[in-house]
């Protein structure tokens, strides 16, 4: 039996359809992973078997008494609560219930004779209940968690609104965890992890005893956790019940397959519109062609192959520097005082390529935001060469509501045309619809698309990386990493992603 079943499912953003009559199912013991180019709608389809959006066409239906729990890519929690209160708060039933079961026992010492059997059967049933939900390893559950995904080391009395963005994420994603649904519904939840807490969690999945929907483009987690693979191409989802090496295979096979049928079924679609046309008008052969007519009219039309939008990317250099193009000087950095990283001394090299590890919260995206000047130093010194031209990716941006694609780039480059601002769009993927449609209904991966295509627009000789491959596809990732290998100038990059710096940089700086 399905604990879900999504049958003739349409939906449409503005104009265009996202999706045709597309089905899906989750079985017991399904770990599924959805795959797909970015703005293909995954995340759209996510929100609507959550029920946060409402189908144009078709059916989502859970199962009577199937839960269900969903992690956003892009979640808004409120913030100023602990750590501990946030996380806490999954068990607050059962925590409402051992003081009500307290409150028995009170009662036991002062109720009357002919009460007291009464009051002691009420706590011994909420005992029984917490003890079959294992309420009395609340600590160790928890502990258990925060330690997989290196939360504790955060300390759990400090504030949401405090924490970086990546820490934040593992704070969600572990509530999500402990809530222990009948079935998880997560989108992106390795993006900002380290690769341990991925390694963790990749772990902690394959051996999950329910259910999950999972959306992700780090290929290494989809090797490790994905049974069923969905892929989302050609607004059709389909089921592959294999692991993902086996699904790559069969997707290659089944695509070629597709493109043939596409093609055949063109080819007769215009021999068939040319016969009517042509013997329409003759009174011997018109029968003949309104027959084919009205089998035209009834024919499922294939949708035209949607091949993935390449990424063109070219980061213009500006002019040469000296050897020496950023020098920290014992710097010391943090936020309002409280010191993050302390007496850091570097030198970058003129057309040397960097790249910044360590774990969540360590202090990398705190480094970046000190040289950019976007936050005080609180000690020591950076210098950064007179002639260098700074093009900077920072890893978190707000959009505002209306704003789209186009109305981004003409807020740096007024004088721009729209023919102008759409052509340096396309080069990013960013093509027709997409460069007007407001960027908070962008999947994730377009709106990093549209900041890339800013920097394409810069001439430059150091170029500033904070997480860049958040949210995007495989192929745009290698397409960033052919745009970064091939710029003259500097690089300093921040990731979480081995396989995205390995062979792209020439020195590795990890913080512990």
């Amino acid at each position: 039996m399905a604990l879900l079943e999504v049958e003739g499912l349409k939906f449409k953003y503005a104009s265009e359809d996202l999706f045709n009559n597309v089905s899906f199912r989750i079985l017991n013991g399904d770990h599924i992973v959805i795959v797909g180019d970015n703005g293909c709608g995954k995340s759209t389809f996510m929100n609507l078997i959550a029920k946060n959006l409402i189908p144009d066409a078709g059916t989502v239906k859970w199962e009577n008494n199937v839960s269900y729990s969903y992690l956003d890519q892009h979640l808004k929690v409120k913030n100023d609560i602990s750590i501990n209160d946030y996380i806490i708060d999954v068990f607050k039933p059962l925590y409402d219930k051992e003081a009500l079961m307290n409150s028995y026992y009170e009662k036991l010492a002062y109720c009357n004779e002919n009460e007291y059997d009464k009051y002691l059967d009420y706590a011994n049933q909420i005992q029984d209940e917490l003890e079959k939900k294992n309420f009395y390893a609340i600590n160790s559950t928890i502990g258990n968690m925060i330690n997989g995904l290196g939360i504790n080391e955060y300390g759990l009395d400090t504030k949401l609104s405090e924490l970086s963005g990546g820490q934040r994420a593992k704070v969600y994603l572990a509530k999500l965890l402990l809530e222990a649904p009948d079935v998880l519904l997560m989108d992106e939840p390795t993006n900002f992890l380290d690769e341990s807490h991925i390694i963790w969690l990749a772990s902690y999945l394959k051996t999950f005893k329910k259910q999950f929907v999972v959306i992700s483009h780090d290929e290494f987690f989809i090797k490790e956790i994905a049974d069923v693979v969905y892929n989302l191409s050609n607004k059709v989802l389909t089921r592959y019940n294999m692991p993902y090496d086996k699904f790559l295979e069969e997707r290659e096979i089944r695509e070629e397959n597709y493109k043939k049928a596409y093609n055949n079924q063109q080819a007769f679609i215009k021999k068939t519109e040319e016969f009517i046309k042509k013997n329409i008008v003759r009174a011997t052969t018109t029968k003949r062609a309104q027959s084919r007519r009205k089998m035209l009219e009834k024919l499922s039309v294939l949708e035209k192959p949607k091949n993935h939008e390449p990424m063109n990317l070219v980061f213009p250099f500006s002019k040469g520097l000296g050897q020496e193009v950023l020098k920290l000087d014992n710097l010391t950095v943090g936020y309002n005082d409280k010191i993050v990283l302390e007496d850091l001394n570097f030198l970058l090299k003129q057309n040397q390529k960097v790249v910044i590890l360590g774990k969540n919260g360590v202090g990398k995206s705190t480094i970046i935001k000190t040289i950019m000047n976007v936050i005080p130093k609180l000690d020591g010194n950076f210098l950064w060469n007179p002639s260098a031209d700074l093009n900077y990716f920072s890893q978190e941006y707000k959009f505002s509501n209306n704003e789209n694609a186009i109305d981004f780039l003409r807020y740096f480059y007024h004088l721009k045309t729209d023919g102008e601002l759409r052509s340096v769009l396309a080069k990013a993927g960013i093509k027709g619809d997409l460069a007007t449609k407001p960027m908070v209904q962008l999947s994730g991966g377009e709106q990093t698309k549209v900041r890339l295509a800013l920097m394409t627009m810069k001439k430059s000789n150091v170029l500033i990386f904070d997480e860049p491959t958040n949210h995007l596809d495989v192929a745009s990732k290698a397409e960033l990493w052919q745009a970064i290998d091939a710029f003259q100038g500097s690089v300093i990059l921040v990731t979480h992603e081995d396989n995205f710096y390995e062979g792209l940089v020439d020195l590795e700086l990890k913080f512990e």
